[in-house]
């Protein structure tokens, strides 16, 4: 039985209609606008109930963990370029601005949804998300970051990674990028969200894996030089 993809609006809105690398939005109407902020907060509801229904559907919990986990990925991927655009685009005037602040809290709802009610079938259990998560996690004074020379894909690999074999330990993986995440920037970006960083995880490429180990290596033979 094939299932439909609940995400399919809020996809192409995000990678689409609102992404100015695709979509001249100079030419999207106040009144285009207005109805985006009502049908995301529509969606928002209608997915959540749509979901629980879908996962109620199947009857072998490999199949759960398979369609929670790829829903649980596409929001954070989502919530990452939505982020990304908001925060890049010259275009994005103050009227976009609040389309985009409706479509990260819808998000974020969302990712809060699946974190808290289907916590088992994801790879590793998250912590229940506070009230916190719709305000900023980003520090306002940039004399307390970090600059890191590592892309943020690099960064999130290095990090899963410190969490997995134990080295860095913390109630969850989610923590763990809660906690360091915001007290870092990269030459590209000053300001980033833990939640887009730790996505960027589970999609890195062969390069930055490659790029990631080689930073390793850098820190291990300066290690054995002291």
């Amino acid at each position: 039985m094939t299932q439909t993809y609940l995400l399919e609006w809020m996809d192409l809105t995000v990678t689409s209609t609102l992404n100015p690398g695709k979509t001249d939005l100079t030419m999207i109407t106040p009144i285009q606008l207005e109805a985006i902020i009502k049908k995301a907060t529509e969606q928002t509801s209608l997915i959540q109930s749509k979901f629980i229904v879908q996962v109620f559907s199947l009857t072998k919990e490999k199949q759960i963990k398979i369609l929670v986990g790829n829903y649980y990925l596409s929001l954070l991927f989502l919530l990452d370029r939505i982020e990304e655009i908001n925060t890049n685009s010259d275009q994005y005037k103050e009227n976009l601005k609040e389309v985009a602040a409706t479509l990260i809290s819808c998000l974020k709802e969302l990712v809060t949804f699946i974190e808290l009610r289907f916590a088992n079938y994801l790879n590793k259990p998250f912590p229940v998300i506070e009230k916190k998560i719709y305000e900023s996690s980003v520090v306002d004074s940039s004399s307390n970051k970090v600059l890191c020379k590592l892309s943020t894909d690099q960064m999130a690999l290095i990090l899963r990674a410190g969490d997995e074999s134990r080295i860095l330990k913390a109630k969850s993986m989610s923590m763990v990028f809660k906690t360091i995440v915001p007290f870092l920037s990269t030459p590209f970006k000053k300001d980033l969200s833990y939640q887009s960083v730790r996505s960027k995880s589970y999609n890195a490429e062969d390069k930055d894996k490659e790029i990631a180990i080689e930073s390793l290596k850098k820190i291990i033979e300066k290690i054995k030089s002291y």
